[in-house]
């Protein structure tokens, strides 16, 4: 970190800078009294900043207590500038990195993402950067899935997931999706929108917290659910029916979010990660399930609804 940025986060939020450590995308800062901060850069407009920080506000003032807490600076705002870049500045979560090969972090995390979902509805948000309305963005994002398919290889599996896109659109132009997406919108409903292990720091007592909402959008909630599912438990439908009934028992799902959750659980997310990420053909053949386990994983969605 550039001594001018430290001097500036001094002056701007009139503390006193002892240490500092770089950890990711993140600099902690310790301050001359004890306190330790986060300092995270953001290369996007200052309206989706100010977005940002506002959802985090709003998580803590609705009793939300495992979010990171927005420091203001002195002049009541939540972010400086410095070199062409914006800074925000946040408590320290401490803790490491989620371990979802432990069964109970795994749990908790579903718990966490239930409670975050049930406190993610922002009515009186006000105006928010068009590039942060997302609502109407779940089709023409699996149409763009579906372009990744084909320009990477048309034949065999790719037609089989093509197959999975088109699915997916269809169910999500049914009365049921429709109706969902536009409950979403009138309660202002948001998402973190990279909620999984490399964003969940647990904590010395066992508490899950999510850090990083830096890709937060206003979002059907069910792409968070659908995310998580699909980045750990891919194909795996009788697991995936499991914790979607565990998040169930501390937010219950509404008839359109099972309509939703069963549209977004068609697309074949960990094929275009594969494909996205330039993993090695090997890598992106075994992101694909056998024809038989895929029409077992199929069967088993329709249990959702």
């Amino acid at each position: 970190m550039a001594m001018s940025l430290v001097a500036r986060i001094e002056e701007a939020y009139s503390v006193k800078i002892s240490r500092m450590k770089d950890f990711r995308d993140v600099h902690r800062l310790s301050t001359a009294d004890g306190r330790l901060i986060c300092v995270k850069r953001y290369d996007i407009p200052k309206p989706e900043v100010d977005f940002i920080a506002r959802l985090l506000i709003h998580l803590a003032d609705s009793g939300f207590r495992h979010a990171p807490q927005v420091v203001p600076n002195i002049d009541g705002t939540y972010c400086i500038g410095s070199k062409e870049s914006l800074y925000m500045i946040t408590d320290w979560v401490p803790g490491r990195i989620a371990n979802f090969n432990e069964r109970t972090e795994w749990k908790k995390a579903l718990r966490t993402l239930a409670e975050l979902h049930r406190h993610a509805e922002f009515p009186a948000l006000g105006d928010v950067p068009a590039a942060r309305e997302r609502y109407t963005h779940l089709r023409s994002r699996i149409e763009d899935y579906r372009g990744y398919l084909l320009a990477y290889e048309a034949s065999g599996f790719i037609d089989m997931c093509v197959s999975l896109c088109d699915a997916a659109i269809r169910h999500l132009g049914e009365e049921q999706c429709i109706e969902a997406v536009e409950h979403e919108a009138s309660v202002r409903a948001f998402v973190h929108g990279d909620y999984n292990y490399p964003n969940l720091i647990a904590d010395p007592q066992g508490n899950m917290h999510p850090i990083d909402f830096e890709n937060a959008s206003l979002e059907p909630r069910m792409a968070d659910l659908a995310h998580i599912l699909q980045r750990n438990v891919a194909w795996k439908g009788h697991e995936w029916l499991r914790w979607i009934e565990y998040y169930d028992r501390f937010k219950p799902l509404s008839t359109g979010d099972r309509h939703l959750l069963f549209a977004l659980l068609h697309t074949p997310y960990p094929l275009i990660r594969a494909i996205r990420l330039n993993k090695s053909t090997r890598k992106v053949h075994s992101a694909v399930p056998s024809g038989k386990a895929l029409d077992l994983y199929l069967g088993s969605l329709h249990r959702i609804l």
